[in-house]
């Protein structure tokens, strides 16, 4: 999931209540500007996603939305 760096607490912790169903991402949130599926160990996934939203410059991070890992799971996306 990619947000921005100061909202990943609060959509990680949002996330977790949408669920497996969701992909624990809480649907419609704005505050997200991609996401893939879960995927497991050893599993790969791509995705492509409009930066119409972004800024460049921005602060932006990219994490892990399954329960907890968001707080490890994680690093700087930069879109220049």
């Amino acid at each position: 999931m990619i947000t921005d760096t100061a909202n990943i607490q609060a959509v990680g912790t949002d996330g977790m209540s949408a669920g497996l169903e969701n992909q624990y991402v809480k649907p419609n949130d704005d505050r997200v500007y991609a996401y893939t599926e879960i995927i497991g160990g050893g599993e790969s996934t791509t995705i492509t996603f409009s930066t119409a939203k972004m800024t460049a410059g921005g602060d932006y991070s990219f994490f892990c939305s399954f329960p907890g890992h968001w707080a490890i799971m994680k690093g700087t996306f930069a879109f220049k």
